[in-house]
């Protein structure tokens, strides 16, 4: 069933759109091993752009799997409590993922904030600004996560979960 509230369709419209990156990488990484093993002629660029593009899928990824409810739950647990005592557990979590990504965000932020004022990159051979693109990324997705965990905890509260 598709998300009806903003937050969420969000985090749905930004994890179908960036899952490609994932094969982009997979076919990068193809590339660099034909390069390096068949005609001997490795790249300095290859490695650096599949991690940045697998960071950068994984770091969105959060946010959907977030909102499409596969985010990791001890089920052989949860499956076995009674109907309240997992509602309580819910909202608790809700709370500490509220917690945990407030001070994810924050500090994201503030890496982010450096990273940026000093123009930060690898230092590697193509000295891309991986830092500077991932830490912000990091941040936004920290915040949409954020959101999500807001969205969920009023629904529970207000009964809709």
């Amino acid at each position: 069933m598709p998300p009806t509230d903003p937050v969420n369709r969000l985090a749905r419209w930004l994890g179908e759109r960036t899952s490609p990156l994932f094969l982009l990488a997979v076919l990068f990484t193809s590339y660099e091993v034909v390069m390096r093993y068949v005609f001997n002629a490795p790249t300095v660029w290859v490695h650096e752009l599949t991690i940045a593009l697998s960071a950068a899928a994984f770091i969105v990824s959060g946010g959907y799997s977030m909102q499409r409810r596969e985010h990791i739950r001890i089920t052989v647990v949860l499956d076995i409590l009674p109907e309240r005592v997992r509602k309580v557990l819910d909202a608790v979590n809700s709370l500490l993922s509220i917690y945990f990504l407030g001070a994810l965000a924050l500090g994201a932020a503030f890496q982010a904030r450096l990273s940026l004022q000093v123009g930060e990159t690898t230092g590697t051979a193509a000295n891309l600004p991986t830092p500077v693109i991932l830490k912000t990324l990091l941040t936004l997705g920290a915040i949409l996560m954020l959101l999500q965990a807001f969205v969920y905890l009023g629904r529970h509260l207000r009964g809709r979960d």
